[in-house]
């Protein structure tokens, strides 16, 4: 699968998601310190203090020099500089450990996208018409009609709160975070939150494709050589099934990156979004542009591993 008009197009798009890295990152520099404001307004410093703290950080040099040592800082030497907040904290090790638990959250939302969004698709194609395809479709439809917050909020409502005052502490969903990369326990109803609205658009899709996959002829005669209606099913009509549902992966990929941001906020998720979130509310910059810079470059490797995935589900694609 790796000849050599694919590794041109990797290195293609490579250079592109360079190319959309720097844009991001520069369009960002350039806003926030254009803002009106200073960013260490809660030193409460004044005279030479103040001056040794902005030479400290560099702000008190023009413009187009601050900018030219980001980027030479960013794309020589992987530096996105140090927090305004925390002084002495390198930005990229933060960011980057950070981004490990935001794509873990993201990793499974996105098995519950796909999974249960095909599983979902095809149990509704196979019963068309039945009451366990209007179950599925009324399902999907409210689904995807609900924001992922939304649906976030009642799910701690009904595991964090009434399961925990019905079964008297027994079972319920403990919200919290423990490690670095959380457990299961804790990870479940945040990814399932955040991948349940996109799961409902890849049933509805998967439902769709595979009642007109299932019509063809190549399916008539594989019934007519005698093969089982799982293997039919399985081999045959769900892989060619998959190719627009791999379609709209790069659009909800992207959804469940920036979705992220809401969810873990909600559920307290050190990652990512918490932290740009944050970042924000403190006024740290620095923070703010790296996190901007580190989601653009996720988008960026997500689309690509997605239009990737076209070459294994139908082998005739070539780049």
């Amino acid at each position: 699968m790796l000849n050599r008009g694919t590794l041109i197009y990797i290195s293609q798009r490579l250079v592109l998601i360079v190319f959309t890295v720097f844009a991001v990152s520069s369009v960002v520099f350039l806003g926030i310190h254009r803002l009106p404001g200073d960013a260490l307004f809660n030193e409460h410093l004044h005279g030479t203090q103040y001056q040794l703290l902005l030479h400290h950080y560099g702000l008190d040099r023009p413009l187009w020099d601050q900018y030219t040592s980001f980027l030479t800082g960013l794309f020589l030497h992987g530096n996105l500089g140090e927090s305004l907040v925390n002084r002495g904290v390198p930005i990229t090790p933060l960011v980057l450990r950070e981004l490990t638990v935001s794509a873990e959250v993201g990793l499974f939302a996105l098995l519950f996208t796909i999974g249960l969004g095909m599983l979902l698709g095809v149990v509704a194609a196979i019963r068309q018409n039945t009451w366990v395809d209007y179950l599925l479709s009324t399902t999907s439809v409210i689904g995807y009609s609900m924001p992922s917050f939304v649906i976030a909020t009642f799910l701690l409502l009904f595991f964090a709160v009434w399961l925990d005052n019905f079964t008297q502490g027994t079972f319920y969903f403990q919200i919290g975070w423990t490690g670095r990369f959380g457990t299961i326990g804790e990870i479940w109803l945040p990814a399932f939150a955040l991948g349940f609205p996109y799961a409902s658009i890849v049933a509805r899709l998967t439902r769709a494709s595979m009642l007109e996959v299932i019509r063809q002829d190549y399916i008539r005669t594989a019934r007519a050589k005698g093969l089982r209606e799982t293997v039919i099913m399985a081999r045959h009509a769900l892989r060619n099934a998959l190719i627009p549902v791999i379609t709209i992966l790069g659009p909800l990929v992207i959804g469940i990156i920036t979705g992220g941001v809401i969810i873990e906020n909600i559920f307290g998720i050190p990652g990512l979004g918490k932290e740009f979130a944050n970042s924000i509310l403190n006024r740290d910059y620095n923070i703010v542009i790296g996190v901007f810079t580190m989601y653009a470059a996720m988008v960026g490797l997500a689309n690509l591993g997605v239009d990737l995935l076209y070459v294994v589900i139908d082998p005739r694609i070539r780049y």
